[in-house]
């Protein structure tokens, strides 16, 4: 009888991880009472007479003071954020804003509908974050901004890029959808950047299903993407003038109402999530052939969102991340080891038919980032909910990639 799960043998596990989202009665009497209060929407006009009871605004200033900001402007997704961000920082039609290839489409797709062009630099091989060198060499007379993403929540190399942006007079505007709570030398990530956005969408640290947040330290920055994001209306005495061309990215008081509870939870969910990594680091070393991205000394808190794990395909007899991925799950733990394509091979920029007009003048098909591409088969992703369980949930883990490792023979037939 075969050993392995993924050939008919007994899986090491059977039962599901912790559920996601993580709530409790918190969440719903929040909500009962955004209900009950008649107040569901963010539209500030009508809360002139009870600001305290406007939660999207408590959110924003309790969200921004976490994450060593001044202000946060709350919005609908984080997609909306990023663009308010972008358009605050003066993105416009031609401009071009250097990003990684690695990335969710709502990196790009903001740069488009401001007329903007996305520019693919190529990553560090071992963080999968913007790497700086090839940041300061995609630049040219047209770019206008850096978008670092920091991928999984581990923080990109912020002095190094904002040290390339003063030297050339760009923006940074950071996306922090994988952030929330990251630390770069003691001082949250988000806040090292002109601008930087969240996203609340449900597979996020802390969710309320959508949503989204971006977040400042300049005043003039703020007022813009108020602007932006509520209808092009300007604040206090001007909330009745349309001051720009804006887009109705409010978020919601329910949304609002969720998040607050959620953000009380976001330090203990770190906190064992690094506990759990610290354990699998340790166990996953005495087996040999998977470990979590090298530590940055200057990343001094890390929010694990999608974990990885470095693929060393030579410890496993040359077997495939992808079908090891498969194993894995056959053997009841969330994991694949498909890399999936980079933004720039999809066909948004291949064939490049819906592309801002700028962006079509760019032959995305012979865009090459050499490092992203080579990452593809090097990596085995699995779910945060992993994370969250048990020391015996973590165990099961262990257990199956030591299964797989004793029996790799089963594997390699399948690819000989």
């Amino acid at each position: 009888m075969n050993t392995l799960a993924i050939h008919g043998g007994t899986p090491v596990r059977a039962k599901p991880y912790p559920p996601w989202p993580v709530y409790d009665e918190r969440e719903i009497e929040a909500l009962k009472d955004v209900v009950e209060s008649r107040k569901w929407t963010s539209a500030p006009y009508l809360y002139r007479d009870c600001p305290k009871e406007w939660k999207v605004r408590q959110l924003e200033e309790r969200f921004a003071a976490y994450h060593d900001a001044r202000y946060g402007i709350a919005t609908g997704s984080g997609t909306g954020g990023l663009q308010v961000a972008f358009a605050a920082a003066g993105v416009g039609p031609g401009d071009e804003v250097i990003l990684s290839p690695i990335t969710f489409i709502a990196g790009a797709t903001p740069i488009l509908h401001l007329g903007a062009v996305p520019v693919f630099a190529d990553v560090d091989p071992e963080t999968l974050n913007l790497d700086p060198e090839a940041v300061e060499a995609a630049i040219t007379e047209r770019t206008r901004a850096i978008s670092p993403l920091h991928l999984g929540g581990y923080p990109c190399d912020m002095d190094r890029l904002n040290e390339i942006a003063d030297r050339h007079g760009l923006m940074v505007v950071a996306d922090a959808c994988h952030a929330h709570g990251s630390e770069w030398k003691g001082t949250k990530v988000a806040s090292l950047s002109h601008l930087a956005a969240f996203s609340f969408q449900q597979a996020k640290q802390i969710t309320c299903g959508e949503g989204g947040m971006t977040i400042t330290n300049d005043p003039d920055l703020y007022a813009l993407c108020y602007m932006y994001h509520n209808d092009g209306r300007g604040i206090g005495e001007e909330g009745g003038l349309y001051k720009v061309q804006g887009w109705n990215f409010r978020m919601s008081a329910f949304q609002a109402a969720v998040l607050l509870v959620q953000l009380e939870r976001l330090d203990a969910l770190i906190e064992r999530k690094a506990k759990a990594v610290a354990y699998l680091e340790r166990e996953f070393a005495a087996i040999g052939g998977l470990r979590f991205p090298k530590k940055d000394p200057r990343v001094t808190r890390q929010s694990f969102l999608y974990p990885r794990l470095r693929y060393e395909r030579e410890a496993f007899g040359e077997v495939p991340a992808e079908l090891f991925g498969a194993a894995l799950q056959a053997e009841g733990i969330p994991a694949t080891g498909h890399s999936g394509r980079l933004l720039y091979e999809h066909p948004l920029f291949v064939e490049g038919r819906f592309l801002s007009e700028a962006a079509k003048q760019v032959d995305y098909s012979r865009v090459r980032c050499p490092v992203a591409e080579a990452s593809k088969g090097k990596w085995i992703h699995f779910d945060q909910r992993v994370l969250l369980g048990a020391r015996e949930d973590l165990d099961d883990f262990i257990e199956a990639v030591a299964k797989l490792k004793a029996n790799l023979d089963e594997l390699q037939r399948e690819v000989a």
